[in-house]
């Protein structure tokens, strides 16, 4: 895989970077010119918070947390309005899968738009369009005007401006990374994500039963934090490169994603999950009230440790610095994470089975951030959008993962039907770790 430039720096020493060096044992690109390259896995001068030093990518963190709080509050909030309106579980089915295929099918002109437009305005304009959209509903709310159209119309519009947030917010992380901090930032990153997800639903949950009008302001104040935190980053220099046909453009990154071996068997390592395991979240109130006979308190305590684990397993990963083996350590984890939730599977004593998600949330930290940080590392700098947007694109994957476990739970129980989809998983990695030679070596 070639070396690329350092990262997020000035257009004019790219391309000096990128010039080759007539001595051959210089340093490779990005290297910190007085950094010690030391013998372990943690390199010099590098620490747990060592991204947060940059500003930009201080304000880029702020805002990737309070924008997940907003993408919570919404979700919850908009189910919540759904149930109150309508009392019906298909039309909450509805709104979530029509918010999910419309996300999935934009995924790759929301890269698209990252690759040929500036990150930083995109960022910008699609959590003030986010926070606009929330400040309706909450007035349509608080004056019991909101109707169910209403909520099919601005879920649609919210899932546009996350869809097309995502890419951008994801390769600026890159933009204001070098190269040995690239692996910090992307762990810092994904703790902002697992923060918003341990704190904001239950925060969301609070506001709705005071007031579900409420929450849309707070859906709105979150979403305008984080486009006022974009717009005090510097403006920094992208890259332009002649325009053809969007269609085209798109196609072109799929083609380039799938001629690279290695990327496009992280890119399965990210999306089988996806599909066979992350949908039992969806199924963890049958796991509390049958296996464990606890409540609503208990389901959310399952959910809760997930997420616990994996902060836990990402302030390590932001500890080590930059790990140079990342691809055996990504499969290790990978296949050691499908395991425990495997295992999970088979406990029936509650206090044991937090214990071994919280663990299972560890490794999958790992895993799922090296499996970015290399991801990102060996894209092209002008794919680097519509790389990240296929990336994320795996998200949307989870609702056809939903409708093939929840047939297996329906046939074969709670406990098996899950157990067989996560094993499924764990064959596909296993496959990849044995025959991905590409990413065994990297």
């Amino acid at each position: 895989m070639a070396e690329h430039p350092p990262l997020g720096r000035d257009p004019t020493v790219h391309a000096a970077a990128a010039s080759p060096s007539p001595t051959p044992p210089a340093p490779p690109p990005g290297a910190a010119p007085a950094a010690p390259t030391g013998g372990g896995n943690r390199r010099g001068g590098s620490g747990t918070f060592e991204s947060l030093k940059n500003r930009d990518f201080r304000l880029l963190w702020i805002g990737t947390v309070s924008a997940g709080f907003g993408q919570w509050g919404q979700q919850i909030g908009m189910n919540w309005l759904v149930y109150v309106i309508t009392g019906s579980a298909l039309q909450l089915g509805a709104v979530s899968f029509a918010s999910g295929i419309l996300s999935l099918v934009l995924g790759p002109f929301a890269g698209l738009l990252a690759d040929r437009y500036p990150r930083r305005a995109i960022i910008i304009i699609s959590n003030a369009l986010g926070a606009f959209q929330a400040a309706i509903v909450a007035v349509l709310v608080i004056t019991d005007t909101i109707e169910l159209w209403h909520v099919y119309v601005f879920a649609l519009i919210s899932s546009v401006t996350m869809t097309v947030n995502q890419p951008a917010r994801q390769a600026y992380v890159n933009d204001v990374s070098t190269r040995e901090t690239l692996g910090n930032a992307i762990a810092m990153n994904s703790i902002a994500q697992n923060a918003s997800r341990l704190i904001g639903p239950p925060l969301t949950g609070v506001i709705v039963a005071w007031n579900v009008g409420a929450a849309f302001i707070w859906v709105a104040a979150t979403r305008g934090i984080a486009a006022l935190a974009a717009m005090a980053m510097a403006r920094r220099e992208q890259q332009v490169h002649p325009r053809r046909n969007p269609f085209r453009e798109v196609l072109d990154g799929f083609s380039y994603l799938g001629r690279d071996r290695m990327l496009l068997l992280l890119l399965i390592a990210n999306g089988l999950p996806s599909i066979f395991v992350y949908p039992y979240i969806n199924f963890m109130p049958i796991f509390a009230e049958e296996i464990f006979g606890r409540g609503a308190e208990a389901y959310g305590l399952l959910v809760s440790m997930l997420a616990v684990g994996s902060i836990l397993g990402l302030m390590g990963l932001a500890w080590m610095g930059d790990i140079r083996r990342k691809g055996p350590i990504l499969l290790a984890a990978f296949l050691i994470y499908l395991v425990l939730v495997l295992t999970f599977t088979r406990i029936d004593i509650f206090y044991v089975a937090l214990a071994t998600l919280a663990t299972a949330g560890l490794f999958h930290g790992l895993a799922t951030t090296l499996n970015n940080t290399l991801f990102q590392s060996s894209l092209r700098p002008e794919m680097r959008g519509r790389g990240m947007a296929a990336f994320q694109m795996g998200s949307g994957l989870m609702p056809l993962g939903a409708l093939s476990m929840g047939f297996l739970v329906t046939h074969f129980g709670i406990q098996n039907g899950v157990a067989i989809s996560q094993f499924i998983c764990l064959c596909g990695i296993a496959a990849i770790a044995i025959f991905g030679k590409s990413v065994r070596r990297s």
